[in-house]
């Protein structure tokens, strides 16, 4: 699996934060639940750098330890090898001085591997990060984005390699649950009306469709091959609220069989910051500059990988000024699934 996130994630994902902060009352409902006990293990899976959830983390210990004073906390950030961990654990470490006095340790691996010792996890968390699959489906011809592709076999390939890939997941987290442990997942999503990060249902341009207009101007400019454009596939998908649950309403499922089952679920929708900004502020280059920032963020390594860091940057190059060209033709808002889950037995 070739995933990377830019260095410097959380400045470059205002929006990432917002999501973190709006599933914020679950995450308190989840800890108020725990078995009183004198250690809680707490994870968060797919942390990044950590920055756009040291908020977060601040509410849940305080709310943990005001619950539960004597219990020593520890938290865990998980996140690829490839990732920034120096600053994940620095980010961290800004726990440590909080009552009282958490432990706090890097897991530089996938979350698709195990994580911790099984049964040993309180609560267990993740935003923003469990979208990315685990390997590739298969080519994506004409189209660097399944959902905004129009190809319905290529779908049912990537739609079927996600619910593997979250199967497997929700396997793997509810063995690493403590009986009585709680799961909360804030997921990129699809809503009811076909929505997803990037397109709003019309409101403003789908912002798949740009990245694959203009990674389709460098392969007919000659500036990538064909091949290469066919590997630009950015690896992710956006399942719906009843494809997140389906493992969880499936008794023969091995996440169901481990005892792991759904609490409660929502759709949640994050409008873009930056482009409330400019509606503010009117200020055109810091939104083209900021917008285009959080999308390389999350979608360069995708074109990087397939033709090298020059054409990957002249797409990026390329999208800031289609932003800046027409302003009001942009925003890159969230849908975003939240979906608590405990494990019974």
């Amino acid at each position: 699996m070739a995933i990377a996130m830019t260095t410097g994630y959380s400045a470059q994902t205002e929006g990432a934060r917002l999501c973190i902060d709006a599933a914020s009352d679950w995450a308190l409902t989840c800890v108020e639940q725990l078995n009183d006990q004198n250690h809680h293990v707490l994870v968060d899976y797919g942390a990044a750098d950590g920055g756009t959830a040291v908020g977060h983390w601040n509410r849940v210990l305080d709310h943990l330890h005001a619950q539960q004073p004597g219990a020593h906390l520890t938290l865990i950030g998980n996140d690829l090898p490839s990732n920034d961990n120096v600053a994940l654990a620095a980010n961290l470490a800004l726990q440590i001085p909080r009552p009282p006095k958490p432990t706090v340790l890097v897991s530089a691996r996938s979350f698709y591997e195990p994580t911790t010792a099984p049964g040993t996890v309180s609560f267990g968390f993740s935003a923003t990060a469990m979208h990315w699959l685990s390997q590739s489906p298969g080519p994506l011809p004409r189209h660097t984005h399944v959902l905004a592709s129009c190809d319905a076999e290529a779908l049912e390939r990537f739609t079927a390699q996600a619910m593997q890939d979250w199967t497997a997941i929700l396997e793997l987290r509810s063995r690493e649950l403590q009986v009585g442990g709680r799961l909360l997942t804030v997921n990129l999503s699809r809503d009811e009306e076909g929505r997803y990060l990037g397109h709003n249902g019309g409101k403003t341009r789908n912002v798949h469709d740009q990245l694959h207009q203009i990674w389709r101007e460098l392969a007919d400019e000659g500036a990538i091959s064909e091949e290469q454009y066919r590997n630009g596939t950015v690896l992710n998908f956006y399942k719906s609220p009843e494809e997140f649950m389906a493992p969880l309403k499936d008794a023969t499922s091995a996440p169901y069989r481990n005892g792991l089952r759904l609490v409660d679920e929502r759709t949640v929708h994050v409008s873009c910051p930056y482009r409330k900004r400019w509606n503010d502020d009117g200020n055109t280059a810091a939104f083209a500059a900021g917008l285009m920032a959080t999308i390389r963020s999350w979608s360069r390594h995708s074109f990087a990988s397939s033709a090298g860091d020059a054409a990957a940057d002249a797409v990026f190059q390329r999208l800031e000024q289609r932003i800046a060209d027409a302003p009001s033709e942009w925003s890159l808002d969230y849908v975003e699934h939240h979906q608590m889950m405990e494990r019974v037995a």
